[in-house]
């Protein structure tokens, strides 16, 4: 099924994101910290892109639908041991303003 992700700043490390899935429209919040984003040791990403390759990856496993509302990325990281694992590379594929 083909999927759009839309991703919004709402404050600092803290992101709206709008999942579209046929006729189906999920909408979450997505929270990060400063930590977080030290730990991916990946400077060039941008927060926006990890947001939208985060809910990428969860698409992979769930619908829409089954992603929590509220999703914090520190959770997950250490929750989800294959998460930054497959983090990394998705991020070093993406281009620029590539979020959906």
């Amino acid at each position: 099924m083909s999927e759009r992700v839309r991703i919004h700043l709402l404050a600092p490390f803290e992101y709206a994101a709008e999942v579209h899935e046929g006729q189906d429209t999920t909408n979450h919040k997505v929270t990060l910290s400063q930590g977080f984003v030290d730990d991916l040791e990946m400077p060039d990403a941008a927060e926006e892109d990890v947001v939208a390759e985060t809910i990428r990856y969860l698409l992979d496993r769930e619908p829409g639908t089954a992603i929590p509302h509220d999703l914090d990325l520190d959770h997950l990281a250490n929750h989800d041991h294959d998460y930054l694992a497959e983090l990394r590379p998705r991020l070093a594929g993406v281009h620029p303003r590539a979020n959906g």
